[in-house]
């Protein structure tokens, strides 16, 4: 069967809706949506009319467009490209997201800076996250306060999509198992040598990869997912601040919090204040 007749059969998604909850609001030809469900369920096969990023904020979720899967758990950053068919799967407890549909500005944006995804892919605990953490903070503002902060971080974001989205077709087989490796050992000591030592490349070659194909240095990838891991358990509130940074891979509290700042632009105790609240319930 052919992918425009399987276009053509599959549910179809207007702006601004979701399967769910739907709370929205237009601006900067964006629409940025909360979307709730209270319950576990099997969604089928659909696509939506616009790209959108979707930012779990509580509970599992799980997504799988023909051979990609992502299993989110808060704090986790997807990117779905228009007319993009894909099932999803809502956890036990129900799940609540952030969305950021995207108009013509902004595919426009992502062209002019480079090239607009294809695909569905997830965005690993760097500046994008952040940046679409701080767009949901904006939620229930006024228009006129809120429209000048969207616009800029809209285009920020755009622009390090367009620079971390493409097809990726000349990356490196080697650099995805170096990717999984960090995203599983990210809390531990790790050494460039032995990194490149296990892809069987020199390590001068796997910083330049790795910063040419997942556009950032690879030390910053590291600390993203830190300082992601930490959100997550700064937001279930059940460790102190000192013994999450341990926890986390970093040397000490200080050392957290300064890099925790430089990350997310909030020190951990002002991020436990910005979480949003309430969560569902377990």
């Amino acid at each position: 069967m052919s992918p425009e007749l399987i276009t053509r059969m599959t549910q179809q998604l207007e702006p601004g809706h979701f399967y769910g909850e739907t709370h929205s609001i237009r601006i900067a030809d964006a629409i940025l949506s909360e979307v709730t469900h209270r319950e576990p369920r099997d969604i089928e096969e659909h696509l939506h009319a616009l790209p959108f990023f979707l930012l779990l904020l509580d509970g599992a979720y799980q997504e799988t467009s023909r051979d990609i899967t992502i299993s989110y758990t808060p704090l986790t950053l997807g990117f779905h490209a228009k007319m993009m068919s894909h099932s999803d799967t809502i956890g036990p407890n129900g799940a609540r997201m952030f969305t950021i549909e995207l108009g013509k500005t902004w595919e426009d944006a992502i062209m002019y800076y480079g090239q607009m995804p294809a695909h569905l892919f997830e965005l690993h605990g760097g500046e994008p996250l952040w940046l679409t953490l701080r767009l949901y903070g904006e939620l229930g503002k006024p228009d006129d306060v809120a429209f000048f902060t969207i616009e800029s971080l809209l285009f920020e974001l755009c622009a390090y999509l367009s620079r971390a989205g493409g097809d990726d077709v000349k990356e490196p087989r080697w650099l995805a198992g170096v990717a999984d490796e960090l995203n599983e050992r990210f809390r531990e000591k790790l050494e460039l040598r032995s990194l490149a030592h296990t892809a069987s490349v020199h390590p001068s070659h796997l910083a330049r990869a790795f910063h040419r194909f997942k556009g950032r240095p690879i030390g910053d990838y590291v600390t993203g997912l830190r300082v992601q891991y930490a959100a997550r358990q700064i937001a279930e509130g059940k460790a102190s601040l000192r013994e999450i940074a341990a926890d986390a891979g970093f040397s000490d509290q200080s050392h957290m919090t300064r890099l925790f700042k430089d990350f997310t632009g909030m020190a951990p105790a002002e991020y436990r204040r910005f979480i949003p609240t309430p969560r569902l319930p377990e």
